[in-house]
């Protein structure tokens, strides 16, 4: 029994079902949408291309991790002060959200509505990506639009899966300034969807993903001629760095099974090694959103300027 082409099959309609529940996403502008590049949302709406069967993958994960946190809600008896997957749409345009979990109420049963965004991350970043915090933000202006009154309140829930962790960026609050910001970039992708605008480029850690980064304005590079042995050793780079890449995944893994056997505190030797485990203690850091959010004057007076560095980067261009 071959699985993986049933599997590559199987994960396409998968996909195109998840699609279907959001409704004809070509009529539209959602809250994934503001927050990321408009070329991307103009070229995927126009001209829409089905990701490759890695790609599917990844985008399954966040449908697994919706799935274990609803369960955990629901084993924890909380099921009743939360709806999933809440569309709440502008009253005005065609721009709408489909919000993963939106609380009634507190654990303790005090009435506010908080939306919970979740995320699913392969290694939990120190700040919410910036994208993130757009598409948190539209949800929460959308949907003070339908609640003009009450607590209104919202967090990102990120969970890695394989590392078996989870992290909430909490506090985020309805901004008036940054939703009107956020609906004007909204209408011009709806203009641009109307041929009445030029769609713009930018850049985040999902062009990485993006179907249509080959011919992209802001990929292009210049044509050079670069030397034989400077060509070279750009291209044994860009091989060294894949062996990397593949050395760190399974150091990973075979990481997660050790410390399947050791616990958390572990000292032992055999013929051939020493095997060690030890515990760092958890400490306090600043929470750079809140401050900035809560205490603006004081987050400027603190900042301080971080030393620049050289980047280098090798990549395939076939």
């Amino acid at each position: 029994m071959n699985l993986i082409p049933f599997f590559e099959t199987a994960v396409a309609v998968l996909n195109r079902n998840k699609s279907t529940e959001l409704g004809d996403r070509t009529k539209y502008i959602g809250s994934s949408d503001v927050g990321s590049c408009a070329r991307k949302v103009y070229l995927q709406k126009k001209d829409p291309t089905e990701p490759d069967f890695s790609t599917m993958l990844k985008f399954s994960r966040g449908h697994v991790a919706e799935i274990l946190i609803d369960d955990m809600f629901t084993a924890a008896g909380v099921k009743h002060l939360y709806d999933t997957q809440v569309e709440v749409i502008h009253p005005n345009h065609p721009l709408k959200a489909h919000i993963d979990f939106l609380f009634y109420a507190d654990f303790n049963g005090k009435p506010e509505l908080h939306i919970v965004e979740v995320k699913s991350v392969n290694g939990i970043p120190d700040e919410p990506y910036p994208s993130w915090i757009d598409q948190l933000n539209f949800q929460l202006g959308l949907l003070r639009l339908k609640h003009p009154k009450g607590k209104l309140g919202g967090s990102i829930l990120t969970i890695d899966l394989n590392a078996g962790q989870m992290h909430q960026f909490n506090g985020f609050e309805y901004n008036k300034t940054l939703f009107k910001y956020l609906c004007s970039r909204g209408l011009n992708m709806l203009d641009c969807m109307a041929e009445k605008a030029e769609p713009s480029t930018s850049t985040s850690f999902l062009c990485g993903y993006c179907s249509y980064r080959s011919d992209c304005p802001a990929m292009a590079l210049p044509e050079v001629e670069l030397p034989t042995e400077i060509e070279a050793k750009a291209n044994k780079y860009v091989e060294l760095n894949e062996i990397r890449y593949e050395a760190d995944r399974k150091m990973r893994s075979i990481r997660e099974e050790l410390l399947a056997f050791t616990g958390p505190v572990f000292k032992g030797r055999s013929d051939t090694i020493d095997l060690v485990a030890s515990t760092v203690g958890p400490s306090m850091v600043v929470d750079s959103p809140l401050l900035r959010k809560q205490y603006p004057d004081i987050y400027h007076e603190v900042l301080k300027e971080r030393a620049g560095y050289t980047k280098l980067e090798c990549k395939p261009n076939c």
